[in-house]
């Protein structure tokens, strides 16, 4: 037990000054592959979030629509989700083939990652567009 809590506390003491450092990295001027990984992944998680929001607001847009519709038109939000779900897989698979030649080194992870960081941008500037189609 105590050789637990000093495991613990070492752990905790040495990710303390990590996380601090990581907050002082300038993601506008990278120095080093560690600053750059870090960027990437911070800019990937934003992508994310920023997709996630775009298809989240589409979403309830669509079943808000669908309550006003025919029965035989209903199904935007089923319709959503499925493409959505192809296209994330999509975005994997189309990744993995652009930095395929690069696999397994930094290279490789920094173009998966920029190839990420794109395709999430692009797929969340469609779902804003097709929001405001929407909404029009």
């Amino acid at each position: 037990m105590r050789l637990q809590l000093c495991a613990a506390t070492l752990f905790c003491a040495l990710i303390a000054p990590l996380a601090s450092a990581q907050e002082n990295i300038d993601c506008g001027y990278p120095l080093n592959n560690n600053e750059r990984t870090y960027c990437a992944e911070k800019a990937l998680n934003d992508a994310n979030t920023s997709m996630e929001e775009a298809y989240e607001k589409l979403h309830a847009k669509v079943v808000a629509i669908d309550e006003y519709l025919p029965e035989h038109l209903k199904g935007s939000p089923a319709a959503l989700e499925e493409a959505q779900s192809a296209w994330i897989t999509f975005r994997e698979k189309d990744c993995n083939a652009y930095s395929f030649p690069y696999k397994g080194g930094t290279r490789g992870n920094e173009l998966y990652r920029n190839c990420m960081i794109v395709m999430t941008m692009q797929r969340t500037d469609d779902l804003q567009a097709t929001l405001e189609d929407y909404t029009d």
